[in-house]
């Protein structure tokens, strides 16, 4: 059916164009179309019509001027794109933007631009292969290869013949060597970015002598050394200088913004590098400055008060250096500051008070200086803060109750201060303000502490720190978090908050000695509390159990008595430390404390029951009489609230069902899920005739047509009338596991609903019905990887090549979860029952109902789950699901791929401490022939990587970014014999003699 309705779109789209098209022009784009599989082209091109009524085609007197392709799954081959499109002979304009090309450059002997071609974007493609010859491209002035594959260096002339160029993007790439020699004969360029690729070398001042029209200049994450050019620094046009994450050194250029244009810089980003010096005194003169950024350098010295002078700044951003000095009040001048970020200096005195008037603050994170004095009462007045850190300094005094009057705050951190007094219950006012917040431009993370226990060497729960052009690998530098070896990087994103209240509270490590306020109950969207070594008294208050998404719980070292609220059994923790206080009673029995380790009790002489010690039996016999009838009253109990809210759940769950939901549903689950009656989202067809068709071509589902069985339900072939045969999986329907089963089933359809990749097969439609629950998958005429390794004919059919290409797909499909989704995600079960293939050997990854959507606001914690044999070890120590789970696995997958059977004994040797030596010949599949020199290489850097991502720890594996590069980046040497190499040794390739 879908088929024939894209080939109707195809004939009419073609029959219009005909009509009004060049002839030339009209052969070119039907070749075009046929190049394209399946025609998905016509079906997603979304750009405007032009006169000749092909989508995403412009044309002016009957000749084609532009074709904008974006975020169309084309699944072309590069060589077919740009032997038609460019072939164009009054083409002006070529845009293939994030379109699924693959090949490599050396399809063509060259790129030629034709007679009007000024515009050429082929980025966010999958396209390989060194940077080409641009040949007849004078006309050429919009270059844009940025997001593919292209590797190597960029050779000597290879862009000479662009004179015209303005704006040149070859970031996100594989590119090596030095900086490329072309461009300094670009004289027209305005736009340079080289940035997040592995340059290297000295940055050519000489370069730059003749781009004086250039605007902007990024070379940011790469490996460019040395001292930055004055050249660089004195461009009359310039206005974003971007050069962070590199390994420059030396100190900033006071030629900065030394000619008479100076106000035209706007963005000056140097972090993460290793400068020294001071702050220069130029940086005054950048008038028009919007945004500064030296963080992560050797930086020394005094802030200037000269900054002052830059009224428009939005951003100053200096944490970790060694600066030295009180922050000066000239900076009150600056009243559109929003991000002013001085955290791990050595800065001392106090925070300035005219700070306050700049009440567009919206991060001011001091924290981990040397700064003293009062907490000043104006914090209170700065409405748009959104984080507050003052943690890890000297601040003495009480906490300003005013600081409830900050409604947009989300993170307050005044841990490891001397602050004294009570702490003001007018912090939780702030959670009945709900004040919307902005979305940030800039990128924060969350670094968690490791699982040691808070001492006074490592304060508090974790940092926010800000990671704008920083590789978090090399947050490794920060002396100052060494000794509390952080070892969980959350990336932090407001655009993803919709309880735009406080998430994070840290007052510990003060000596605050008042009893702990019941309103902080309220505060309904905190997820981190931590309250411990202070000298905090009383009980604890029940109504801490009303923030009921709080996740992280500290109230240790204090001097809380009484017993744990009984309360606390409906919060659901995943860390909770309750230790060294002076708590009695039992431990309350239900929830989820009795889940967490002694440790986080121990010290409290009058606390008892599991985790710690049974309860003593020497009270009198009334009492014991009463204590058993206590614990049979709660054990009925509980199993009566367990059967109502069973009840009450399948209730709802029925309701639901039957109910049409008439309010926008804001839950993804949820909204996936809103169907009604018999209702079979699919498309846009009628939903109720093709479930009846899908029960009829299956005859309810009969065993013969079964092709499959998992966990959670079988798996059927259904070819319906129309001809078109999808793959049904069928929920397997229980009544001890009916929520299981249903959890299963919603996940799956919210993984799936934002996932768009042709190596994760593609989820056409599901329906819920009263008797059924269903889910309706691309057919993949191979079925699983598993199945085809398992008989010996198929498994001679998967030749060598045609494993290496199933290798590399799930490789692209985990990287696609772990690194391009807006948010990660973590399938936790890539096996090879969940790998399937079609016709044409093409593999997707299948089964997402394990899988976990990871975010700032959703615990990482989660139950055991995946199958045997393809779990990473960490799994069976703790519960925290991480994106290495997925790459252990994947190595797996990998060895099982060509070895042809589960690597079992393997996986045990790795363990072992005295490996032996094991060559590529060894491991390889015996029912196929040894693969040629070529191919041997290929094997070995994919059997290499999957060693790697074996790893017991899984600090040391890969992530998927890293792994697809290694798999990418060009072979060191070719006189080599891969088959005899040792790989369990990891030792270098025997050279052939």
């Amino acid at each position: 059916m879908v088929s024939r309705y894209l080939m109707l779109m195809l004939f009419f789209a073609v029959a219009a164009a005909a009509a009004v098209l060049d002839q030339d022009d009209l052969q070119l784009l039907e070749q075009f179309m046929a190049a394209v599989p399946n025609g998905t082209a016509l079906a997603g091109w979304n750009s405007s019509h032009g006169a000749c009524s092909f989508p995403g085609v412009r044309c002016k007197n009957h000749r084609v001027t532009s074709v904008s392709l974006t975020g169309v799954m084309l699944n072309a081959d590069f060589s077919a794109v740009a032997s038609t499109l460019l072939q164009l002979s009054s083409v002006e304009s070529v845009t293939v933007r994030n379109a699924n090309i693959s090949g490599m450059f050396s399809a063509l002997r060259g790129v030629d631009c034709g007679e009007k071609l000024s515009f050429l974007d082929l980025s966010g493609n999958h396209i390989s292969g060194e940077v080409p010859a641009f040949i007849n491209c004078s006309r050429l002035e919009y270059l844009d290869l940025s997001g593919n594959l292209i590797s190597g260096s960029v050779a000597v002339g290879v862009l000479s013949g662009c004179s015209s160029l303005t704006s040149l993007n070859l970031s996100g790439n594989h590119l090596v060597g030095a900086f490329p020699a072309d461009i300094s004969h670009l004289e027209s360029l305005t736009t340079l970015n080289l940035s997040n690729n592995n340059f290297s070398g000295e940055i050519p001042g000489n370069a730059f002598l003749h781009l004086p029209k250039l605007r902007t200049l990024n070379l940011s994450f790469n490996y460019f050394d040395g001292s930055i050019p004055e050249v660089v620094t004195m461009l009359p046009e310039l206005e974003i200088l971007d050069l962070s994450s590199n390994l420059l050194s030396g100190i900033i250029p006071g030629t900065l913004c030394s000619t008479n244009t100076s106000s035209k810089l706007q963005v000056l980003y140097l972090q993460n590098n290793y400068l020294t010096g001071g702050i220069s005194e130029a940086i005054s003169s950048c008038t028009g400055l919007v945004s500064l950024d030296l963080s992560l350098n050797y930086i020394n010295g005094t802030i200037p008060s000269s900054l002052g002078m830059l009224p428009g700044l939005r951003d100053l951003v200096l944490w970790q250096n060694a600066l030295d000095g009180e922050i000066p009040a000239s900076l009150s001048r600056m009243l559109s500051l929003e991000y002013l970020i001085l955290d791990y200096n050595a800065l001392v005195g106090s925070i300035p008070s005219g700070l306050a008037n700049c009440t567009e603050l919206k991060w001011m994170s001091l924290a981990s200086n040397r700064l003293s004095g009062p907490l000043p009462t104006w914090l209170g007045q700065l409405v748009n803060l959104q984080v507050l850190r003052l943690g890890n300094n000297s601040f003495t005094g009480p906490i300003p109750p005013e600081l409830g009057d900050c409604r947009s705050l989300l993170w307050l951190d005044l841990s490891g201060n001397q602050l004294k007094g009570h702490i003001p219950s007018e912090l939780a006012k702030q959670s009945r303000t709900m004040a919307p917040i902005t979305s940030s431009t800039r990128k924060f993370a969350y670094l968690r502490n490791g699982e040691q226990r808070n001492t006074y060497q490592c304060r508090g729960k974790g940092s926010l720190v800000d990671i704008t052009g920083i590789r978090q690998s090399d947050l490794s530098r920060m002396p100052s978090k060494k000794a509390c070896s952080f070892t969980r990087v959350y990336l932090v994103s407001t655009s993803n908050i919709n309880c735009f209240s406080f998430r994070f509270l840290d007052l510990s490590f003060n000596q605050l000695d008042s009893e702990i306020p019941k309103d902080l109950g309220s505060m309904n969207c905190l997820m981190i509390m931590n309250l411990g070594y202070n000298r905090l008294s009383g009980v604890i208050p029940a109504a801490l159990a009303g923030a009921k998404l709080l996740q992280i719980l500290d109230l240790s070292h204090n001097l809380l008595e009484g017993q744990i609220p009984s309360s606390f059994s409906t919060m659901s923790l995943t860390e909770v430390d309750l230790s060294n206080n002076r708590l009695s009673g039992m431990v309350p029995e239900l929830g989820s404390l009795a889940t967490f380790p002694a440790s986080q009790f121990e010290n409290n002489s009058g606390l008892c029951g599991f985790p710690l010690p049974l309860c003593k039996q020497s009270v009198a016999n009334t009492q014991q009489s009463k204590s058993h009838k206590r614990q049979a009253i709660l054990t009925a109990g509980a199993m009566a609230v367990f059967s109502v809210s069973l009840f009450v759940c399948v209730a709802a769950l029925l309701i639901c069902l039957c109910q049409r939901k008439k309010s926008k549903i804001h839950n993804k689950a949820n909204e996936a899920l809103r169907l009604q009656g018999n209702l079979f989202s699919i498309w846009n067809f009628d939903g109720g005739d093709v479930y009846k068709q899908i029960v009829e071509a299956t005859e309810n589902f009969d065993e013969k047509y079964c092709i499959g069985r998992g966990g959670h339900g079988s798996v059927y072939e259904a070819t319906l009338q129309t001809g078109e045969t999808f793959a049904v999986k069928k929920m397997r329907k229980t009544e001890d596991e009916s929520m299981k089963n249903e959890e299963q089933f919603s996940r799956e359809i919210v993984a799936l609903l934002q996932i768009r990749h042709r190596n994760i097969v593609k989820l056409y439609g599901y329906c819920r019905t009263d008797q059924d629950k269903f889910l309706v998958y691309e057919y993949m005429e191979r079925g699983s990887l598993s199945t085809i390794l398992m008989a010996n004919a198929s498994a001679v059919e998967l030749d060598w090549n045609k494993r290496l290409d199933i290798a590399k797909d799930v490789a692209n499909a985990l990287y696609y979860l772990h690194h391009d989704c807006s948010t990660p995600i973590v399938h936790r079960d890539i096996t090879c029952n969940n790998i399937l293939v079609d016709m044409e050997f093409r593999a997707c990854v299948s089964d997402f109902g394990l899988a976990k959507i990871l975010n700032f606001d959703a615990s990482s914690c989660t139950r055991i789950a995946g199958t045997t044999g393809y779990l990473a070890p960490e799994l069976a120590y703790m519960t925290r699901v991480t994106e290495k789970c997925d790459v252990y696995s994947f190595g797996v997958v990998v060895l099982e791929l060509f070895m042809g059977s589960h690597p079992s004994d393997l996986l045990s040797d790795l363990i072992c401490t005295d490996k032996k030596s094991t060559s590529l010949e060894d491991l390889l599949d015996t029912r196929l022939p040894l693969p040629e020199p070529e191919a041997a290489r290929e094997i070995f850097v994919f059997l290499t990587l999957a060693l790697q991502c074996l790893d017991p720890n899984p600090a040391n594996r890969p992530t998927m970014r890293s792994a697809i590069k290694k798999l990418s980046a060009e072979p060191i040497t070719d006189d080599v014999d891969y088959l005899r190499a040792d790989l369990m040794g990891m030792d270098t390739p025997t050279h052939v003699h």
